[in-house]
């Protein structure tokens, strides 16, 4: 029967995710004490963010243990990306029905694979018993005065968004068995883009000094887009005739659900961020330095809420912006 320590020794403190200090700077102690012991560089600031993933709620039950743990991993990373910061490492909260080895083993190799993918080791964390949720924190490094942030969206900037959004959500909807007729290579496509999201660090980081404000979208383009107009203080319209659509979308959903995903589905963990004009150039080039796509989808004015514009320029309605964990 394996212990708590046990679990600890064979499947979490292992080479490639556990921190090394001899390997990983900053980290001074690493598992197997109270605390770790991590030591800020000078002129960074630390970033610190922590997502709870729930069986049955942020991910299907019965779920593939290894997709599970990188899906956890990126979406908190993601976090950082949004901020600008780089990884440095993260913490592990773990409650497990019982200790079953092979998804043990199957779990730690995931988390592993992205703990060298992303250089952010494991330095610590705790293991209990009860429902299967996962709680990752995760820390990360900024130039001290760089962050960005959700309320520097200014009126006259463009609104710009990166990647394809509306694919994760396609993909649960698959998951749940509303969605058929897939072939092998669309349903790769789609497992990918819900299991092992790509959080936009790169872009991040690229953007510090560009972007006015900035956040992930992990609940829908539109909630999120309204959580930044309330901290900027800022009305922010969306034209939708210039929101990127995945190729996937376009040819297994009609153009009303294609937009609904895009907007409203979740779980992309894509960048929206303001820029001023005078930035496009930058923008651009900070885009193609991460080698990923960004669009400009709409503007910053004085006011409140968000607005989407369809192709007449009058205003839609969408019967919900996003997920809403209590609504």
């Amino acid at each position: 029967m394996l212990t708590e320590f046990d679990i600890i020794a064979k499947y979490f403190q292992q080479g490639g995710l556990a921190a090394d200090p001899a390997l990983h700077r900053g980290v001074m102690l690493g598992i197997g004490d109270d605390c770790a012991l991590l030591s800020v560089p000078r002129g960074k600031q630390i970033a610190l963010s922590m997502d709870v993933l729930v069986e049955g709620v942020h991910f299907p039950a019965g779920a593939p243990a290894d997709l599970v743990a990188q899906r956890a991993l990126a979406v908190n990373l993601s976090d950082l990306a949004a901020m600008g910061a780089e990884p440095f490492c993260f913490m592990l909260g773990l409650t497990l029905p019982q200790a079953e080895e092979a998804w043990l083993d199957a779990f730690g190799r995931g988390l592993r694979a992205s703990a060298l993918k992303y250089k952010c080791p494991l330095v610590g964390g705790n293991l209990a018993r009860g429902p299967l949720q996962i709680a990752i924190q995760v820390q990360g490094l900024v130039p001290a005065g760089t962050a960005l942030l959700r309320s520097k969206a200014r009126p006259g900037h463009d609104v710009y968004v990166s990647g394809e959004p509306g694919r994760a959500g396609l993909a649960l909807e698959y998951i749940q068995g509303r969605c058929t007729g897939l072939t092998p290579e669309q349903e790769a496509e789609l497992m990918s883009a819900y299991y092992q999201p790509e959080p936009r660090l790169q872009l991040g980081q690229a953007l510090r000094g560009i972007a006015g404000a900035a956040q992930d979208v992990s609940d829908g383009l539109l909630l999120d887009l309204e959580r930044m107009a309330v901290q900027s203080k800022v009305r922010i319209s969306v034209d939708i005739a210039s929101i990127p659509l995945a190729g996937v979308l376009t040819r297994l959903r009609t153009s009303t659900d294609v937009f609904r995903l895009a907007l409203t589905a979740g779980d992309d963990y894509e960048l929206i961020f303001t820029a001023a004009p005078s930035k496009k150039r930058a923008v651009l080039a900070a885009a193609k330095k991460a080698g990923i796509r960004v669009s400009c989808i709409g503007k910053v004015s004085k006011g409140e809420g968000v607005e989407v514009i369809d192709l007449s320029g009058r205003p839609l309605a969408f019967s919900r912006a996003g997920y809403e964990h209590f609504a």
